[in-house]
């Protein structure tokens, strides 16, 4: 072969090259276009730029009857890009309130134990759907009683009881044995579940050697230096009990009811504002003192003060109508973080009342628990305690500020216990029956639509409606995503339109209902 023959004729040379180059065209078309995507083509009604229109596969919508007929059911929504119509209700995103860090209920000793109960497996499978941070419930906030609360299956206790006659002022004999029977192997497999899980310990009395009546019920705390300085250092030494278990206590109340002076044969404690004070004034160095960052709650009591706690004000005593502002007023303030109600009496306008004047602090419930009467069937106790408590306890209490909302007992048994004195007849966010069966109630239909979609560091904003009759509050969430909750009251199905300016939501809900929506923030923008 000449030479001339080993070199390719330029006319065919160039056809390679026009070839390769069209190859390699196609490769980086096939990798930057999505599969099955058409390129964009400009045309005189459409920019290459275009955000597309939002969609019902952006939108996630779930609601609940109070009839019980629907329970977190899905509902079919239509989206649209934002109309000039007026919503029912609409969202502004720009306008922020506050943030908003926990929805949950309290770990009591009857909890415990009736988790700890229960065959591990169920037990594990339980937990994680009420606290895996991608189950159907994502509870994110546990109170537990420091020593026994009403709900209990044994006699009342501290962590430091003694025979009458005796005292212990250096704690030698403190010990939190009775909480590693259940309460605390349960709370290591919930943090296990769920490591960012915020816990709130409210203690409902100081040893009885601590108190001028001797007992667990009734009485207040001893008023004298070292009572003070004795029971700051039984509070510091639970927390490191606690922290040692590998449990940390975020918040830390130091009365539970401080004006329920007659409890109902269960720990308590009249604790007046001046002798609060004088405590938290104690306490608060302590916990620095130890290196503790947990924060202190005042007052851990009702919306407004209960016309049978003023009865029972001792006579020449201020009742504490104000108790939560009284107690900010203090020296106390200094070390006080935030204000925890209960919602047996009054309402949440209490909350933005006391934030008015001191806008510093955070706002939490920490009690509300669903009740009955005797003979009531268990539809009109769940229609009961979910309308009210979707209403009342977390719409209202997250528009008026609060930063968490928490019911009562977590679990009870299908006789609303165990408990030693004090409410039979409260209802639980789960009952375990002694059978095994697990039902859950109105509270844990309540706390999921909040709680499921509503993730710590999320911030409340701004809703509004032209009609009087919905109730709903909205928030934006670390996310970017809005979400939105809405009371329908009317006893028939309604077609509401919900959105933020940037698209509409049209979607029927049920009677009597609470319905949640959830869209992406930056939709339509």
């Amino acid at each position: 072969m000449s030479d001339t023959d080993r070199q390719p004729d330029r006319s065919r040379r160039r056809w390679l090259l026009l070839a390769s180059g069209i190859a390699a065209l196609l490769v980086i078309l096939l990798v930057v276009t999505p599969r099955n995507a058409a390129p964009e083509v400009a045309t005189p009604n459409s920019s290459p730029t275009s955000t597309p229109s939002p969609t019902a596969s952006e939108v996630t919508a779930v609601t609940t009857s109070a009839d019980g007929r629907d329970l977190m059911r899905p509902l079919d929504v239509d989206a649209q890009p934002a109309s000039e119509g007026e919503l029912t209700v609409s969202v502004d995103t720009d306008v922020e309130h506050q943030r908003v860090d926990g929805f949950g209920a309290a770990m009591t000793h009857a909890s415990a134990d009736l988790f700890a109960g229960m065959p591990a497996d169920a037990r594990a499978d339980l937990l994680d759907e009420l606290f895996d941070l991608h189950g159907p419930a994502r509870l994110s906030t546990l109170r537990l009683p420091i020593g026994a609360s009403d709900f209990v299956d044994t006699d009342a206790f501290t962590f430091d009881d003694l025979p009458a006659g005796e005292t212990d002022w250096e704690l030698d004999r403190f010990s939190v044995e009775p909480d590693r029977r259940a309460m605390i192997p349960v709370l290591q497999e919930v943090v296990a579940i769920n490591p960012e899980l915020r816990l709130i310990a409210s203690p409902w009395s100081p040893p009885g050697w601590l108190k001028t009546n001797g007992s667990l019920e009734g009485g207040r705390l001893l008023d004298e230096d070292r009572a003070y300085e004795t029971y700051a250092a039984y509070l510091v030494r639970f927390l490191e009990e606690y922290r040692d278990a590998g449990l940390d206590i975020d918040y830390l109340t130091v009365q539970n009811e401080p004006q329920l002076r007659y409890p109902d044969g269960y720990p308590g404690t009249d604790m007046p504002v001046w002798q609060q004070a004088k405590l938290i004034e104690e306490l608060g160095p302590a916990l620095e003192a130890a290196g503790f960052e947990t924060s202190i709650l005042g007052f851990d009591h009702n919306w407004e003060l209960n016309p049978g706690d003023v009865a029972t004000t001792p006579e020449g005593e201020d009742p504490a109508y104000l108790y939560p502002a009284d107690l900010l007023n203090t020296a106390a303030a200094e070390w006080i973080d935030g204000i925890a109600f209960h919602c047996y009496y009054g309402n949440a306008g209490a909350q933005s009342r006391l934030w008015e004047q001191f806008r510093e602090i955070e706002i939490w419930v920490t009690e509300c628990s669903g009740s009955s009467a005797a003979g009531d069937s268990r539809e009109k106790v769940f229609a009961d305690t979910f309308s009210w408590q979707a209403t009342n306890l977390l719409i209202d209490s997250l528009r008026n500020r609060a930063a968490g909302v928490l019911t009562w007992n977590l679990a009870l048994d299908e006789n609303n216990g165990p408990h030693r004195g004090g409410c039979s007849t409260c209802s639980g966010v789960v009952t375990i029956a002694s059978d095994g069966t697990v039902t859950r109630n109105a509270e844990y239909y309540v706390l999921a639509h909040a709680a499921r979609f509503v993730p710590p560091g999320s911030v409340r904003v701004d809703s509004n409606s032209g009609d009087g009759e919905l109730r709903h509050v909205a928030f934006r969430t670390p996310d970017d995503s809005t979400v939105l909750l809405v009371w329908n009251p009317s006893g028939v199905p309604r077609s509401i339109d919900v959105g933020d300016g940037r698209m509409t939501v049209t979607a029927e809900v049920p009677a009597a209902s609470l319905s949640t929506f959830e869209w992406a923030t930056s939709v339509g923008e």
